[in-house]
């Protein structure tokens, strides 16, 4: 039996692709590795809570918003959420800075915070605001970028204005070329946000983050952020329901082994010797995990060569899964689900220096018991230590202590309410998620120009497809899905025009 189409991992952007095509009467069949959906966007449960394996902010629902406009595509209902005025607490060294979904109340923060500086730096964020919101409608083109036939060129040139050309200057561009004509890069305070935000969001800081890149993600929270009863994997599961009363097949704990080409025809082999044949396959997969499951002949055809894939940096995580009861935090400061941590100006946003608190809400019982709440906590780390067999626990319980006492000095009783403390490692992520070293978050950008050499969707070889966040346009649930509908439309033949 020839299937349509087979998709390799139920992640955001394989979920999107799946349910997208079998809204489309396609015969899809997703393979999923773990015994739980999502990826890094997935959960899990253990004594009486529910936590998010990774990622935690819902984006893109706002009227017009990228998920919102999915889920009417499909037809289905969104799972409950709130959008939130105060998004989240960001605490530096000396100042606590509340992340205001409003403009207005937005403007009036950062000039109290950053009053040194305020015109300044309300200067740049019109900037950001206007250069984002014209990208935005490129962005809504559901092109394949960067494009690499003929068909792809010619959608991309239809998708351009005079708005879009006018923004040209800026790919040649970092967010550290644009802070400097702003005066703002002897601001530490304010470099010191601005790093911890893109670091959050893009997996780098201002000197090395392309300037359309960062500003997209500096603006996003302004579009809209949500609190989605029961994490982000409410969301998956919303999808994957989509997508089976659709007609489409999921099937959990079938980790796929090896995929090979025989002429027109891909054949994929699952773990437990199960052959499924089709003409489209779709890898919602981290290219670090691609090369080990094609055959060999199939590399040296791809737009993506492993040599250079393996010299591109990417970020591992150490997460912290807590159960707490909740009067640790200040009344104020409670229906704030998402804090950043930022403990000294003078040391790398990373290995526990800077973290994300995320912490489910009241009433949540999808998370948490009555009177208590689910904490996930997450900081950048590199992956390499982590293989290191002799000093794993060590460093686990290092990282562990770093981040409650960093906690602590901001919220004094935090470490006596726990009930419930979990440590999770790239060597976890590895183990649960099938990413290659742990690896997560998508690519690191190295420079103005990284924009510009992103990893096409399109991977160069007759039906076989990428989706996931590290490909065009990039990490997090957004760019993630994305990527995964852009897939959908190129197997479908549809090329957007205008406004979706």
């Amino acid at each position: 039996m020839l299937i349509d189409a087979i998709v390799i991992g139920s992640g955001f952007g394989g979920i999107t692709s799946a349910a997208l095509l079998a809204k489309a009467g396609y015969d899809v069949l997703t393979l999923e590795a773990a015994s739980e959906l999502g990826g890094c966007a997935s959960k899990f449960d253990r004594a009486g809570y529910r936590f998010s394996a990774g990622a935690t902010v819902g984006m893109g629902f706002e009227e017009g918003g990228m998920l919102k406009k999915l889920f009417e595509e499909l037809g289905a209902p969104l799972p409950p959420m709130k959008k939130l005025d105060e998004i989240m607490n960001v605490y530096l060294p000396d100042r606590t800075i509340t992340y205001f979904s409003e403009k207005e109340k937005w403007y009036k923060e950062v000039a109290y915070k950053f009053d040194s500086d305020q015109d300044r730096v309300f200067s740049f964020f019109e900037e950001v605001f206007k250069v984002s919101k014209i990208l935005q409608i490129f962005v809504e083109k559901r092109n394949i970028f960067p494009p690499s036939t003929v068909s792809e060129y010619f959608q991309l040139l239809k998708s351009m204005n005079v708005k879009l050309l006018g923004l040209a200057p800026y790919l040649t561009q970092s967010v550290q070329d644009r802070l400097s004509k702003y005066g703002l890069t002897e601001n530490k305070p304010f470099m010191t946000f601005i790093n911890g935000q893109l670091l959050d969001s893009v997996q780098t800081t201002a000197t090395f983050c392309p300037s359309l890149l960062g500003y997209m993600a500096l603006s996003i929270f302004h579009k809209g952020a949500f609190y989605v009863a029961g994490g982000l994997a409410s969301i998956i599961h919303a999808l994957a329901e989509s997508y089976r009363a659709s007609g489409g097949e999921l099937r959990l704990r079938h980790k796929v082994v090896s995929i090979a080409k025989q002429g027109e025809v891909w054949t994929v082999m699952t773990k437990r010797g199960q052959v499924f044949r089709t003409k489209q396959v779709i890898m919602n997969a981290p290219i670090h995990n691609v090369f080990s499951l094609l055959e060999p002949e199939l590399h040296q055809n791809l737009v993506i060569k492993e040599q250079k894939e393996r010299e591109k940096d990417a970020w591992g995580a150490f997460t912290l899964y807590i159960g707490a009861e909740p009067s640790f935090m200040m009344k104020e400061t409670s229906s704030i689900p998402f804090h950043q941590f930022i403990s000294s100006y003078d040391s790398p946003l990373s290995e526990g220096n800077q973290f994300l608190f995320s912490m489910s809400q009241e009433g949540d019982t999808k998370f948490a018991p009555p009177g208590k709440r689910s904490i996930t906590i997450s900081t950048h780390t590199n992956v390499e230590k982590w293989w290191e067999r002799e000093r794993y626990e060590n460093i686990k319980e290092e990282y562990t202590e770093k981040i409650i006492d960093s906690i602590d000095k901001k919220f004094s009783s935090f470490s006596s309410k726990i009930d419930v403390k979990m440590a999770g490692t790239p060597v976890t992520f590895k183990r649960y998620t099938q990413r290659a070293y742990g690896k997560v978050g998508g690519f690191i950008p190295s420079g103005k120009y990284s924009f510009l050499k992103s990893y096409s969707p399109n991977s160069g070889v007759e039906g076989l497809w990428f989706c996931g966040d590290t490909v065009f346009p990039g990490a997090g649930s957004l760019g993630s899905s994305l990527s995964g509908w852009i897939v959908a439309d190129a197997i479908k033949g549809k090329h957007p025009e205008g406004d979706m």
